[in-house]
C-alpha cells in the first residue's frame, strides 16, 4: 500500500508554494481558489506516520485535477496582461495619429503666418491708399487689421503647440506605462516557468522515491517469501 503514498515534503513544498502565491496576489480571486483547493486536498488526504516521520496519501487524481487548475490560473494571468498591453498600444497609437494630425494642422498655420507676413511687408511698401476688395481704405487701418489677424494666428499657434507638446506628454507616458506593463509580464512568465519546473522537479523526484519505496517492498517481500 505504500506504493500509493506521496512523502510528506510534497506537501510542505506545495504548501509553502502556495503560500507565497498568495501573499503576492492576495487581491485576486484565483489565487484563495488555489488556496482553497490545496487546503480541500490536504484535508482530503489520509495521514500516517512511519519511523516518526509524518506522511499524507494523496490521490492521484484529486492532485492532477489541482495541478491543472494551477496551470489555468497562470494562463489567465499572462493572458490578463496581455490584453492590457494590447490595450496600451492602442491607446498609443491613437495619440501617435492624433500627433500626426496636428503636426500638420501646425504646419498649415504656419505657412498661412508666412503668407501674411508677405502681404505685410507688400503693404509696408505702398505710398498711396491700399485697395482691398476693391475698397480703398487708410494704409494704417490695413497694417493695423493685419497686425490683429497674425496676433490671432500667433495666439493660435501657441494654443496649438501647447496642446501638441501635451499630447506628447501623454504619450511619453502612455509609452512608460506599455514599456513596464511589458517588462511586468516577462518577469510574471520568468516567475511562472521558474515555479512550474521547480514543481516538476519536485513532483520527478518524489515519483523516483516512490519507485525505490516499490523496490524495497518488491525485495521485503521476497526475502519473507
Amino acid at each position: 500500500m505504500k506504493a500509493f503514498f506521496l512523502p510528506l515534503l510534497l506537501v510542505l513544498f506545495s504548501a509553502g508554494a502556495m503560500a507565497q502565491g498568495t501573499k503576492k496576489t492576495a487581491a485576486a480571486p484565483a489565487s484563495n481558489g488555489l488556496a482553497s483547493q490545496f487546503n480541500k486536498l490536504k484535508d482530503n488526504s489520509n495521514s500516517y506516520r512511519e519511523k516518526g516521520e509524518a506522511y499524507k496519501v494523496v490521490n492521484v487524481r484529486e492532485l492532477d485535477a489541482f495541478w491543472e487548475n494551477v496551470q489555468r490560473t497562470m494562463e489567465q494571468s499572462e493572458k490578463k496582461l496581455l490584453d492590457g498591453s494590447k490595450e496600451t498600444r492602442q491607446d498609443l497609437a491613437e495619440a501617435q495619429a492624433t500627433i500626426a494630425q496636428q503636426q500638420k494642422q501646425l504646419q498649415v498655420l504656419k505657412a498661412e503666418n508666412a503668407q501674411k507676413e508677405q502681404e505685410v511687408q507688400k503693404s509696408a511698401s505702398a505710398i498711396a491708399n491700399i485697395s482691398v476688395l476693391g475698397l480703398d481704405m487708410p494704409k494704417q487701418l490695413y497694417v493695423l487689421l493685419s497686425a490683429i489677424i497674425i496676433l490671432a494666428l500667433l495666439v493660435l499657434l501657441a494654443v496649438i503647440m501647447a496642446i501638441y507638446r501635451r499630447s506628447k506628454q501623454v504619450t511619453d507616458a502612455k509609452q512608460r506605462a506599455a514599456d513596464e506593463m511589458e517588462q511586468e509580464l516577462n518577469e510574471c512568465k520568468k516567475t511562472y516557468r521558474e515555479k512550474e519546473l521547480k514543481l516538476k522537479r519536485e513532483l520527478q523526484t518524489e515519483m523516483n522515491r516512490v519507485e525505490e519505496l516499490n523496490k524495497e517492498i518488491a525485495s521485503l517481500q521476497r526475502q519473507h517469501h
